[in-house]
């Protein structure tokens, strides 16, 4: 396999994710911790979880270590900085590539997107407790209706897809919930059908109308998770989108 640094040639998306915990080995989290800034360092400090330190943990360190493959330089180096909308953004290295990048995790795993373009990344468990109502308060009645249409072992899956897909949208658009969730609704396949997947976003509402287009992927990561990705390309056909495992070998 070529090197990361290589496959980010312009035009491949890479998604990297991992269950962070997974990652114990002490030399490892001691390498890890000495590549955080000020600001990252403080943040894991004041997390009393120990769970929730340990994910934060993994989750800036796989942002660091891949982010330094592609531009080449030691991931105590990057530094970070934030849009208006509080979206996180590479603001040094500063080089000839535009590098965009988005992080997610859920309940045992951790999901990481890295482009030559604006993209937005989620993930959910799939075993996730969902609340009543949430799908009519967040959720178009064309996007209920098919949640309903499904088999009842389905559902929650189905569900998820519509959940993950629209965070992932509202990320790359660096909107949040209070943009509001209704309106724009996704149009997708049924279940089991020949693949590609098809995934439609329609606007309901002018006001959410893309400021770019847009092209969505969406995976299951066995054997409990799912993942979305919204990616900006002004090309026709859908960019090339890497995605694997982060191992233990990447680390290094």
């Amino acid at each position: 396999m070529s090197p990361i640094s290589e496959r980010f040639d312009g035009s491949t998306f890479l998604v990297r994710h991992l269950n962070p915990g997974v990652v114990r080995n002490p030399d490892l989290i001691t390498q890890i911790t000495s590549w955080l800034d000020e600001a990252e360092t403080a943040r894991l400090a004041r997390l009393i979880n120990p769970e929730h330190r340990h994910a934060f943990l993994v989750s800036h360190g796989l942002t660091r270590r891949l982010l330094s493959k592609v531009l080449g330089c030691n991931p105590s180096d990057i530094c970070f900085g934030v849009t208006g909308r509080q979206k996180p953004v590479l603001s040094h290295p500063f080089n000839a590539k535009a590098v965009h990048f988005n992080l997610a995790h859920t309940q045992g795993l951790t999901v990481l997107a890295i482009g030559p373009e604006p993209m937005g990344i989620d993930t959910e468990w799939l075993n996730r407790t969902t609340k009543a109502g949430l799908a009519k308060r967040y959720f178009t009645q064309a996007e209920q209706r098919d949640i309903d249409y499904q088999p009842p072992e389905l559902r929650q899956q189905r569900f998820l897809t519509y959940w993950t897909l629209k965070e992932a949208f509202l990320k790359a658009q660096a909107w949040g919930i209070a943009d509001s969730l209704t309106g724009f609704e996704f149009e997708l396949s049924p279940p089991g059908a020949t693949l590609p997947e098809r995934i439609r976003l329609r606007v309901r509402d002018a006001r959410l109308t893309p400021t770019l287009p847009w092209r969505f992927h969406h995976w299951r990561i066995e054997p409990e998770h799912l993942i979305s990705l919204a990616v900006s390309t002004q090309a026709t056909t859908d960019p090339s989108i890497d995605i694997c495992p982060w191992t233990d070998s990447d680390w290094i």
